[in-house]
């Protein structure tokens, strides 16, 4: 790789390969894997990736530990450089819970999980406003959503493009990396408190 080339990380990609100069970071043994690792520990120095891409992977993490793995994220992305995720849509879980003659069975591997395999299981579900408050407080800024078909990975299908009863499912942001992360409480055990989130973000 040539020295200041750009380097994009696919976190969590599974079996979903994206080509160079993507690596793609998974925590099983699969073929296309460039990086077997855990996601809350990321084997990079500082400042490392121009993006940092995970799509339906950050609902696979627990409530106590989702500000640290975002976090780990963010301190391997060069400041300037994007973190870009996507995940279960909270909100459309319920547009296709309604549609769908309110039949709970076409959303539980939405909102659960398939839970066929350990890492297949779904912890938390977001909504745009959780999900921006999350990435505010790990130091993310001009958070705002992306479509995949304006991104130079959006010809390789993955969760982020999905639809159930003709209705998009994932929840699609991304945010870029500043010199000073916002330090704060965390973020879910603020939850009960119901303050209202500040004014949205975007570029």
């Amino acid at each position: 790789m040539k020295k200041n080339s750009p380097r994009y990380l696919n976190i969590g990609c599974g079996s979903t390969i994206f080509p160079k100069p993507w690596e793609n970071l998974d925590g099983r043994d699969m073929p296309g894997v460039d990086h077997i690792s855990d996601i809350n520990k990321l084997p990079f120095p500082d400042n490392t990736f121009d993006i940092v891409y995970a799509s339906h992977v950050i609902e696979h993490v627990k409530r106590d530990e989702i500000e640290q793995v975002l976090k780990e994220w963010v301190r391997v992305t060069k400041v300037d450089g994007k973190i870009r995720v996507a995940t279960p849509d909270f909100e459309q879980a319920i547009k296709v819970y309604q549609k769908s003659e309110k039949r709970i069975e076409n959303v539980l591997g939405l909102i659960m999980g398939g839970q066929t395999y350990d890492y297949e299981c779904h912890y938390l579900i977001y909504d745009k406003r959780s999900l921006t408050k999350l990435m505010q407080k790990c130091g993310l800024t001009a958070i705002h959503p992306w479509a995949p078909a304006r991104v130079s990975h959006g010809d390789i299908w993955d969760y982020s493009q999905a639809e159930t009863f003709e209705i998009p499912i994932s929840l699609n942001l991304e945010g870029r990396k500043t010199n000073s992360p916002i330090e704060g409480e965390n973020l879910f055990a603020t939850w009960k408190k119901s303050d209202p989130m500040g004014e949205e973000i975007y570029e």
